[in-house]
Order: C-alpha cells, then sequence, then structure tokens
C-alpha cells in the first residue's frame, strides 16, 4: 500500500493520480517492476479512509489500481479470482527495480502508443492497467521524473499540493472516444509546504 496515493477514474476522460513525492518515487519503480515480468501484476491498494475527489455532481472515489505487462494475458474479469487466491496464498516478496531512465522519449513514445496504447479498464471497483513493457517502464521513468521535481515546486512549497503534469501520449494518443485518454498527476506533500515549517518555527508563549 502507498499511503500518500489516491488513484482516481477517468472525469471526462481525465484520470488524477495525487500522490506525495516518496510515493510518486515508489509508483515509478513499481510500474518498471510490472514491466520487467510477463508472469506478475502489481496490486496497489486504496489507502485506508481515503477522501473522494470533489466534482460538480459528486464526489469520485478513488480505486485501488492493478498494474500488468499487456502479455500476461490478464483480462479484467480474472482480477476477483486473482485477488482471492493473493489473500489466501500471500507472502513476503522483495524485489528490485530496474533505473530511471530519461523520460523523453515522445517520438518513441507516440509511434508504440499509436500502434499499441496502454489499456485502461474498471473491474470489480478495481483500476486496471495493462500495456506493452516499453509504454510501463515509460510511465514508470515519468513518474520518477515527476517525484524529482516536487522538492522544488513553488505551488508545493506555498501551497502543499501542486500539478506537475498530465501522462499523455500512452492511453490514447488519437484523443478518440476511449475511456481515458490521460492521467493528470498532482503533488501533495506536506512535507514540503513552508507554512508547515514557518509554523513549527513559530516561538509558544
Amino acid at each position: 500500500m502507498l499511503r500518500n496515493t489516491l488513484a482516481y477514474p477517468p472525469d471526462h476522460q481525465v484520470g488524477y493520480l495525487k500522490a506525495s513525492r516518496a510515493d510518486l518515487l515508489r509508483l515509478g519503480a513499481l510500474f518498471r517492476i510490472a514491466a520487467t515480468s510477463s508472469h506478475s501484476a502489481i496490486h496497489i491498494p486504496v489507502p485506508p479512509d481515503a477522501p473522494p475527489m470533489p466534482f460538480v455532481g459528486g464526489g469520485i472515489r478513488p480505486l485501488p489500481v492493478l498494474l500488468a505487462r499487456e502479455d500476461t494475458g490478464l483480462r479484467p474479469s480474472d482480477w476477483p479470482d486473482l485477488r482471492r487466491r493473493m489473500r489466501r496464498a500471500s507472502a513476503p516478496l522483495t524485489v528490485s527495480a530496474p533505473a530511471a531512465r530519461p523520460p523523453d522519449r515522445p517520438e518513441d513514445v507516440r509511434r508504440r502508443a499509436d500502434r499499441h496504447p496502454a489499456r485502461y479498464a474498471e473491474h470489480a471497483a478495481t483500476i486496471v492497467l495493462t500495456a506493452r513493457a516499453e509504454l510501463l517502464f515509460r510511465i514508470g521513468d515519468w513518474l520518477t521524473a515527476a517525484g524529482d521535481l516536487v522538492a522544488q515546486d513553488r505551488h508545493v512549497h506555498r501551497h502543499g499540493e501542486g500539478f506537475l503534469g498530465d501522462i499523455v501520449d500512452f492511453f490514447d494518443p488519437g484523443s478518440t472516444d476511449r475511456p481515458m485518454h490521460a492521467f493528470c498527476v498532482v503533488a501533495v506533500d506536506p512535507i514540503f509546504h513552508k507554512a508547515r515549517w514557518q509554523k513549527q518555527r513559530t516561538p509558544v508563549g
């Protein structure tokens, strides 16, 4: 579980991801781990008491996320049974994530995503993301680069959170009517909020 990560399903084809700097770096590593194995899937539960994201007409609840390579053969409808088996036979496992690479290969990503975009689906109250290995690597690299920016982000310094960018050109490069076109990524990290440190330094009495 990533306790400071909230993934919200799409509103008007845009999903939302809120995470702290540390969790963005962990997410980048988890995407790269998912990319390395055609026999594995990564499950990221929702933290307890996770708040909805307010929208006009009501809030949208965050959902757990399941990551897998396309060639695992995992279908969204397989998830409920897989989840039951995980609960019965889960055991701790330590793995090493591949190192991040520079995330700026837009033309390469567009060509790959045009032919085989990442797939977004929802099943059994879970966001299921599947893609070819290279796209999972690239999303992981993007998230790692975003995490590296949080400590210097002026909006995070001022407000405790800030918009980092949209993960685009992976899920729906042609902006068609597929379920999701982009993930909007927002850093929420009180550690870097200046007001918190100023309050802690203020003398009492």
